[in-house]
């Protein structure tokens, strides 16, 4: 793949369809972050879209001393929260809807331990729960600007998420 500091230069400059390399870099894993936050499907395809969509938009706001994939969790993260802020004042699911989305989930995971452990994050508070969700596709110091908070304050957040967890699985799983 060509070095992602000359193809986001080539997008600044007009070349637009360079962004289609960035996004089949990236797709999969944000996708799956985002599927985790908002437990459903088509409101994680529409707001992977809408990440891209910002992005392309955007990119001649992206400053070179970050890296580009946190900049692009920061805006997914930031449309995550658009969402939750919108289902605040919506009509909740039908229960259907809802059971339909368990069964992919169930599909897409795999075996009951892995689910058991998925309800256990999302059991977590919100600012443990992102930290272990980003930690899958980005390294401690891309959370810290992601979140826009100290390195430590990440690590400290994993390791309080990491003892709940181990807690609630019992001793068998404890470190």
């Amino acid at each position: 793949m060509q070095d992602e500091k000359l193809i986001i230069d080539e997008v600044k400059n007009g070349n637009k369809e360079k962004f289609g390399i960035l996004i089949e870099k990236y797709q999969n894993a944000l996708f799956t972050f985002i599927l985790y936050s908002v437990k459903d499907e088509g409101s994680a395809k529409d707001i992977l879209q809408e990440t891209f969509i910002k992005a392309l938009k955007e990119i001649n706001k992206y400053k070179e001393e970050g890296k580009f994939k946190a900049w692009l969790w920061t805006i997914a993260r930031n449309k995550v929260m658009d969402f939750y802020r919108k289902a605040d004042k919506t009509v909740p699911l039908e229960e259907e809807t809802v059971k339909q989305n368990d069964e992919t989930s169930k599909n897409a995971l795999g075996t009951i331990e892995l689910k058991h452990i998925q309800n256990l994050i999302d059991e977590l508070p919100k600012e443990q729960k992102e930290v272990i969700l980003m930690r899958q596709y980005l390294s401690f110091k891309e959370i810290a600007a992601v979140l826009d908070c100290p390195l430590g304050t990440v690590l400290a957040r994993l390791n309080r998420a990491i003892k709940k967890i181990q807690k609630s699985l019992g001793e068998d799983y404890a470190a």
